[in-house]
């Protein structure tokens, strides 16, 4: 991929109710040369509210390729996300990964019973973290 390359650029909405931790998503993906757009959604309810608003709108090209889910998030958490996202076949076809700060296998497991396709832990170091922004274009945004 050519670092900064707009052609390939998607959109990923990160569901994560801690600022500083989208902020060093933010600057993990300029790091790795990352041409995405994330969006974020502080909460389960904005996450609902957001994916509601941009399936009813066939025509809106900011559909989210990607959500990126925490899981502990007042109002609604994650997993209730992954509950509200199961009874929406319109979102069927976009991945979520739980990129969250949780290492029990209890969470995991719950998680990828209820669709997500990959449950990450949140690295402590910006290096680690900018490389599973790679990680994360290479698994779900690499060209054919």
């Amino acid at each position: 991929m050519a670092s900064g390359d707009i052609s390939n650029a998607r959109h990923v909405l990160v569901a994560d109710d801690d600022e500083n931790d989208v902020i060093l998503l933010r600057f993990a993906f300029q790091k790795a040369g990352l041409p995405h757009t994330l969006i974020h959604v502080r909460d389960g309810q904005e996450t609902i509210n957001y994916l509601s608003a941009k399936t009813s709108d066939s025509n809106d090209q900011s559909k989210p390729n990607l959500l990126l889910l925490d899981l502990k998030m007042p109002l609604v958490d994650g997993f209730d996300v992954l509950v509200w996202l199961q009874a929406r076949p319109e979102l069927i076809t976009l991945p979520v990964v739980v990129l969250s700060s949780s290492f029990l296998p209890a969470d995991k497991k719950k998680a990828k019973d209820l669709g997500a396709k990959d449950y990450l832990t949140k690295p402590t170091d910006l290096e680690e973290l900018t490389k599973l922004a790679q990680a994360l274009h290479e698994r779900w945004f690499k060209e054919d």
